[in-house]
């Protein structure tokens, strides 16, 4: 609601000369209170507040006159007019400071932001001063489930929300116009907490009055780090000295942006239905293959002691942008402090080493000695291992782990012990159950890698689909039912190399999962570079040619890294766009190489 304006500071006797002390009987203008709002919204001083006049300190208001609309103040010093009064009192004799930080108060809003301002002038022995508040109040009333941590509110077209502001004066005082304060974010902090229930709660916040011409945005946090966007006023609107505006009510719902309305009364919504932004996270996966490891004449090309092929495959990785990545065929050498240390060759590519946690402990080469189990010795260390990676300010992983994937049957393993016994070999599935903070919605994030297809063999690589389908619904069912996100290069396209025939193990995979390539294409957001070069990897499944010219035109057979899906009953996830990295580098032949046999593939993944 917009309480009633005053017409601004009191104009006031025009006085020379000067006083010893005086006695100024201040109040503020009916509609808005100074630091507590009571029902109908009175002027209410407070004891221990205090005005200043001309920079001169006066006593402080006591208990006698706590609750009352107007006190008189004594104030001693050799005073000059005009006299220009302030609250809070203060040593400068035009200077108003708003803090940057405003701290929550139930039902009111921080004594820090209640400034205000005006002239006095002489009435009798005494003299009398009608004050301006310098801010209007925002009242936000909100309800829900989570426990609030702070508010983050902007100006959308640059007006000041805190700083020293210097008020205009003339030859008769304040003038009412100013200059100054701080360009930034307005923080509004719950201190340990403010947990919302069922009914709303109303949280105030005091800004400088003045036109804002984009309108504001309020970014509401709990406390893990997920907000919801408030935004209101677009269009501009001016914020009066005594308004205090109340928005509609709105249930806390992380990861929306909703525009919120001026209203009448709480209860009421006004404007329509409010706007929202699905919230989403990029999502990644690159096998960054184990180029020492590759025979051929080619080898010399790639090979990972080569600092062209280290950078191309640390930029590739940080080109991603993603929010999460899993990276294929990492080996002992690449971990950190190896000699292929493919983290720090990401870090010195620009991604950033703070923001982002890596997850490089899962192990998958369990080794036996033919079929021969001798007592319970069994062994597992880095060979074509899984790892992946997170940025923590956008994604908690709750919890993690890895099973081993069977290449003789359609169940999993979960011990090395049992992979062991099962002959399972080398091939794992990482997963993590992650949290987005923005949103609060839940997933889980795998990344895996298969065996190797051969053309019209329904055998090792075929158990790893149904294994790997056996373990996602071990999740869902047993664990719990959330999206699951599943990137790797899972060693077959959807096309035989003869890029019509149907490679069986492709359908098998897409009975359960939802291939994030065809629904991209199915809704109509796929580029046209995509349509026609849909492949992953630089040769065929059998060969590895790297020059950059070999990519993949029309080779869906080659489209061997995958990103898929599979939503829960409670909430979905949707690909909205499908891309893959080409960074490539020049070799000593002139001829443009890519740093590994594969390319790198991204979506970006919107949560309902």
């Amino acid at each position: 609601m917009g309480c009633a304006k005053n017409d601004g500071p009191a104009e006031p006797d025009v006085e020379t000369g000067s006083v010893n002390g005086m006695v100024l009987r201040a109040s503020m203008p009916d509609g808005v209170t100074r630091t507590t709002l009571s029902e109908d919204y009175q002027v209410l001083w407070q004891t221990g507040d205090k005005v200043s006049v001309n920079g001169s300190l006066s006593n402080a208001v006591t208990s006698t006159d706590n609750g009352k609309k107007a006190v008189k103040f004594t104030i001693n010093g050799t005073l000059s007019a005009p006299y220009k009064v302030l609250y809070p009192g203060t040593t400068s004799a035009n200077v108003i400071s708003l803090p940057a930080t405003q701290n929550y108060v139930a039902g009111s809003f921080d004594p820090a932001a209640a400034a205000s301002f005006g002239n006095a002038r002489k009435s009798g022995d005494a003299y009398i001063a009608s004050l301006t508040h310098f801010c209007g109040v925002l009242r936000f009333a909100l309800n829900g489930s989570a426990t609030l941590s702070k508010i983050e509110l902007n100006s959308l077209g640059g007006e000041k929300l805190y700083g020293d502001f210097t008020l205009a004066t003339d030859g008769d005082g304040f003038t009412g116009s100013w200059t100054g304060g701080t360009a930034g974010t307005l923080t509004y902090s719950f201190g340990s907490g403010l947990a919302l229930g069922s009914s709303d709660t109303p949280i105030c916040v005091a800004i400088p009055a003045q036109a804002y011409a984009s309108g504001l945005e309020a970014l509401v946090y709990q406390q893990d780090g997920a907000y919801m966007r408030l935004k209101f006023w677009g269009s501009g609107e001016t914020l009066g000295p005594d308004d205090i505006i109340e928005f509609a009510s709105k249930t806390f719902a992380a990861g929306r942006t909703e525009n919120i309305f001026a209203i009448n009364t709480l209860t009421a919504e006004d404007g329509g239905e409010p706007t929202a932004e699905a919230p989403g996270i990029t999502v990644g996966v690159y096998n960054i293959k184990m180029a020492e490891n590759r025979a051929g004449d080619n080898s010399t090309y790639i090979s990972m002691d080569r600092a062209d092929v280290q950078a191309g495959l640390g930029s590739t990785i940080a080109g991603m942008g993603a929010d999460i990545f899993g990276i294929n065929e990492i080996g002992e050498d690449n971990m950190p402090g190896k000699t292929h240390d493919i983290k720090a060759w990401a870090i010195a590519q620009g991604l950033s080493s703070s923001n982002y946690t890596w997850k490089m402990d899962y192990p998958n080469k369990v080794s036996r000695s033919g079929n021969i189990l001798t007592g319970y010795s069994y062994s597992a260390e880095m060979y074509y291992a899984n790892v992946f990676a997170y940025n923590k300010n956008t994604i908690t992983v709750e919890d993690e782990g890895y099973v081993w994937l069977c290449n003789d049957e359609d169940d999993y393993w979960s011990s090395k012990k049992d992979a062991y016994e099962h002959s399972t070999g080398r091939h794992t599935a990482v997963y993590a159950k992650c949290r987005h903070k923005v949103s609060g919605k839940r997933f889980w994030f795998i990344v895996t890698h298969f065996d190797t297809y051969i053309d019209n063999n329904d055998g090792d690589n075929l158990n790893n689909v149904k294994s790997f389908k056996t373990f996602a619904q071990h999740l869902k069912n047993d664990v719990e039912d959330l999206p699951i996100i599943a990137v790797g290069d899972l060693n077959f396209g959807p096309k035989e190399k003869d890029k019509t025939t149907d490679v069986p193990n492709y359908g098998e995979l897409t009975s359960y999962w939802t291939d994030v390539y065809d629904k991209v294409k199915a809704d109509g957001n796929m580029t046209d570079y995509y349509k026609t070069y849909d492949g992953t990897q630089t040769g065929s499944q059998h060969s590895y040619y790297y020059p950059f010219i070999s990519f993949t035109k029309n080779h869906p057979d080659r489209r061997l890294d995958h990103i898929v899906y599979k939503n829960s009953a409670s909430h979905t996830v949707l690909p909205t766009s499908y891309r893959t990295i080409r960074r490539t580098y020049v070799a000593e032949d002139d001829n443009t190489w890519c740093p590994s046999d594969h390319l790198a593939v991204v979506a970006y993944m919107t949560f309902d």
